[in-house]
């Protein structure tokens, strides 16, 4: 089989075309992602595994999608803590100071202890859903145990399991070698290690197969006209089952790849004589880095892995009118952009001096530049983190569907083992980010969220009465108060009612004041209803990878937190505590809430007063000089049935004005 070198340009960005004149050949992801460019997150924490009173320190990276350059063109990042049940426990908004999104979750008022898991995403991700936003499992176990302790890990029973098979680019062609993935899960809906093997209708074994990790495996066999193949696999425990996989289908026209070191091979297979007109795109993540018709005179590409960006390729096998025929997925490890170095000095022994000098250098030895995270931790105490790394989620996770188990699993080394676990992984969990044979025919995908680039608080007025409740609604406006940060702003309601005051940012437990009033002219006092926040279903969250070796790590933590309580004051655990109050009634108007003092008509009826001076005059308190009124020294202001009333040296000044 003769092969040729695919002479390839370089990776396009966003403002480069190919050099063809043809539209055909014009590159289709340039527009689609200026119409809808995508976010990726990825979140550092400090550890992967807490004590109860421990806080979570976090950093969330937010980077676009095609490029991988840092962007926070969302004002918000969204960190959401779930339990195993899926129950949100606490969720915080980190805010973009300097384009960074840096925060913190406490764990002292958790009531159970176990799995918990890790969300995050901006309402800008909503668009793509679920499956794209940053998920890692966590470990908070308690301080102490006791019988009140609820506990939400519990050991894993799986009593069946299901295998599905994937064959490479779709499609099991007879008389080929054909490789075949497959994925094995209990059920309880994580992986499963499974053995067995492949037979034909004959009952004759035809190959052997074994999971890799995560219950993902490879196999390889020749199928053969009129024959269906089965699998016996068994887990482990001793239960056998029995799995069909697809049949043939020879009119098919499939991608098989051929992968080494340094590059691979892509052919193209079928049953039958290869019909006019195909053609073959690759791109990264949108980046378009291969798009030409297909050879028949040559059987085989051969494309250079040093030429192509790193991470995720996506091949695609396209008919004349643009329809996908098969696709294969690749990973190619590109060139580290950076590398790390830290020189430790100093003792690690108790209550002594250490200094670390850490060092990030790019491929010429030079300072890398970039945004940096870090956080330092004691092994002992401390299990290894198996979330994965930045590395990974931005150049495998993300591209990727459903749950991956141990991402950096993949690449703490480059053996056979690995590379061929990896392939596998893309030949079960692969999809696409971008809905290629669309953007052929030039329909591209638009968001329907937008971004978030500040705080915005919406809803509707309504009149009060039977008569006349939606006219005249466009004659209000909206004002709103923010007394603590002396914040008054407006904005106009239109026809309907709707409202929506923005451009301002304050921090977490604001108090916001809002009524609305009559832009011109007298109108009847309307009600307002605030439109809550609404957030996304997160999806199936990811569940802690088992593991034996808790035990030492949490007696280490734990003794850090002794002698952390005895060495310093300002941190002393003591037992659970529970308080019990009842629930002080307090009236819902925002005025009333804001007030120093509050009367009634019905109070100030029953103090005797002849007149409301009279009446104020006898209020705790008050100091009256003339016509100036102090509360404890301080000028002050009265609200009457809502409206704010000037003081009373107002009046008299206007009258003497007049006179």
């Amino acid at each position: 089989m003769c092969s040729v070198n695919s002479e390839l340009p370089p990776p396009y960005t966003h403002s480069e075309n190919f050099s063809h004149s043809s539209s055909l050949y014009a590159n289709p992801f340039i527009e689609q992602i200026e119409h809808y460019p995508q976010e990726k997150l990825h979140v550092s924490t400090d550890k992967d595994s807490y004590i109860a009173g421990d806080t979570i320190w976090l950093r969330a990276h937010c980077a676009d999608a095609a490029t991988h350059r840092p962007v926070a063109a969302s004002r918000y990042v969204y960190v959401e803590l779930r339990d195993d049940r899926g129950s949100l426990v606490r969720r915080i908004k980190l805010l973009s100071r300097d384009s960074v999104y840096s925060g913190y979750l406490p764990t002292q008022s958790l009531e159970r202890f176990g799995d918990y898991s890790l969300t995050a995403y901006t309402l800008y991700m909503r668009n793509q859903g679920p499956d794209y936003f940053f998920k890692k499992p966590l470990t908070i176990w308690p301080y102490q145990e006791s019988r009140r302790t609820q506990r939400n890990t519990s050991v894993r029973k799986v009593s069946d399991f299901d295998v599905s098979f994937f064959p490479e680019g779709g499609y099991l062609i007879d008389g080929y070698d054909c490789c075949v993935a497959f994925k094995a899960l209990g059920d309880d809906g994580g992986s499963v290690e499974i053995t067995g093997v492949v037979k034909n209708d004959r009952d004759e074994v035809v190959d052997t197969l074994r999971t890799l990790h995560g219950g993902m495996g490879c196999l390889r066999f020749t199928a053969h006209t009129g024959e269906r193949y089965y699998a016996e696999c068994t887990m482990a425990g001793g239960k056998t089952e029995r799995f069909d996989l697809p049949a043939s289908n020879n009119l098919a026209c499939v991608l098989r790849v051929l992968q080494t070191e340094r590059d691979f091979t892509v052919m193209v297979q079928s049953g039958r004589p290869l019909p006019k007109g195909l053609r073959l795109l690759v791109h990264c993540r949108g980046n378009l880095c291969y798009f030409r018709e297909w050879n028949d005179d040559l059987p085989s590409l051969i494309f250079k892995r040093d030429k192509l960006p790193g991470g995720v390729l996506q091949i695609l096998l396209l008919d004349k009118a643009g329809n996908a025929l098969s696709e294969r997925l690749v990973f190619n490890r590109g060139e580290e952009l950076a590398t790390t170095d830290m020189q430790v000095q100093g003792s690690l022994k108790q209550r002594t001096k250490v200094t670390l000098a850490v060092a990030a250098t790019d491929p010429d030895g030079g300072p890398a530049a970039g945004d940096f995270s870090i956080a330092v931790t004691d092994r002992a105490a401390v299990p290894s983190a198996t979330s994965g790394s930045i590395y990974s989620t931005l150049l495998l996770t993300s591209e990727l569907r459903g749950t991956i188990e141990t991402p950096d699993w993949y690449f703490e080394g480059q053996d056979a083992a690995r590379v061929a676990a990896l392939d596998a992984l893309l030949l079960t969990q692969g999809w696409r980010r971008y809905d290629v044979p669309e953007l052929m025919k030039k329909e591209y995908v638009e968001p329907q969220y937008p971004l978030e680039v500040g705080q915005e608080i919406t809803g509707r007025i309504s009149k009060s009465g039977l008569w006349n409740r939606k006219k005249k609604l466009s004659r209000y406006e909206m004002r709103m108060i923010v007394p603590s940060l002396h914040y008054v702003t407006k904005c106009a309601v239109d026809d309907t009612g709707a409202f929506a005051l923005n451009g301002f940012d304050f921090p977490d437990s604001t108090l916001y004041v809002l009524r609305p009033a009559a832009a011109k002219g007298l109108l009847p006092e309307a009600t307002v209803k605030v439109a809550r926040d609404s957030f996304p279903e997160v999806g199936t969250l990811p569940r802690v990878p088992e593991t034996d070796a808790a035990s030492p790590y949490l007696a280490q933590a734990r003794h850090y937190i002794e002698q952390r309580g005895q060495t310093d004051m300002r941190n002393i655990l003591i037992d659970t505590v529970y308080v019990t109050h009842h629930k002080r009634l307090e009236s819902t108007r925002p005025e009333h809430r804001l007030a120093a003092r509050t009367w009634t008509a019905e109070q100030i009826k029953e103090a005797g007063a002849g007149t409301i001076l009279d009446f104020i005059a006898r209020m705790p308190g008050i100091l009256m000089r003339g016509t100036n009124i102090l509360y404890r020294r301080e000028k002050v202001q009265f609200m009457l049935d809502g409206l704010i009333e000037e003081p009373l040296e107002y009046y008299i000044m206007v009258r003497e004005r007049d006179l």
